[in-house]
């Protein structure tokens, strides 16, 4: 499992928990405070920024070039 896939579940369990809850979703937040709320839409963003950061990172976008060569983002082969 990811960081951001455990990070994501953690967001869950704790809005989840705040309610008396195994756990919980990012859309069901109405039992939350504005503060508590807000915390969330925070996380939330801030993991979607690490996941948008790393996808630019080349070592995380390979494909295979019309040689057949694998390449990361940089165009480099990959051994």
């Amino acid at each position: 499992m990811s960081d951001y896939a455990t990070a994501w579940d953690a967001l869950g369990d704790a809005i989840g928990a705040a309610q008396g809850r195994s756990a919980g979703s990012i859309t069901e937040v109405e039992h939350l405070t504005v503060d508590q709320r807000l915390k969330v839409a925070e996380i939330a963003a801030l993991l979607s920024i690490a996941q948008e950061i790393s996808s630019l990172n080349p070592s995380n976008t390979i494909s295979n070039g019309s040689d057949g060569v694998r390449r990361n983002g940089w165009g480099m082969p990959i051994h």
